[in-house]
């Protein structure tokens, strides 16, 4: 029984370790200028060492690492559509500035657009409007997030993809804790 108990809170703290990983990644990732790559990558890594302690092999490291990375974006994802839902407001932007921005293959259109509140918004729209034309937009006045269009529905898949990712996750570490080591 000490065995078992001792195993159940390996499980929780592992768990609980990934989760407020997670959420501080949703956290960072908040609006279209977040540091995807760093964040993710951070998220990636967390979720292949949590299993530390175990004996996991490489391909059960890399499933909770893969779900954490999907739950961080999926989560991050459902939280400002929600956002948008409840407290978004919609409003008119204007094309403040129209650049041509090289990538790769050539160029492509780059816009920063601004509210008639006078917000700019942040991160640039890969469209191709001359300066001065105008957009519906949904913004939230208390964050950086906003998106091109009126107010998004509830998102209903969005939150059932994440809370599967989670269960996934959660069953995963907890067989991995839980699991006897071959001796």
């Amino acid at each position: 029984m000490p065995e078992l108990t001792r195993r159940l809170g390996g499980a929780l703290l592992r768990n609980c370790l990934l989760l407020a990983a997670e959420f501080g990644a949703i956290l960072l990732l908040r609006g279209p200028e977040g540091l995807w790559v760093a964040v993710l990558l951070a998220v990636f890594v967390v979720g292949a060492a949590v299993p530390h302690g175990t004996d996991a092999e490489f391909v059960a490291r890399t499933a909770v690492a893969l779900a954490a990375v999907g739950v961080a974006v999926l989560g991050g994802i459902t939280w400002e559509r929600q956002t948008l839902h409840e407290r978004g407001r919609e409003e008119t932007a204007v094309v403040a500035q129209h650049t041509m921005v090289e990538d790769g293959s050539g160029h492509s259109p780059s816009l920063r657009l601004r509210t008639e509140a006078g917000r700019d918004l942040p991160g640039p729209v890969a469209m191709d409007l001359p300066v001065g034309a105008r957009l519906a937009v949904t913004v939230d006045p208390g964050s950086p997030v906003w998106a091109l269009g009126t107010r998004p529905p509830e998102p209903l898949w969005q939150a059932a993809a994440t809370g599967a990712l989670l269960l996934l996750q959660t069953a995963i570490l907890a067989r991995l804790s839980l699991r006897r080591p071959d001796r």
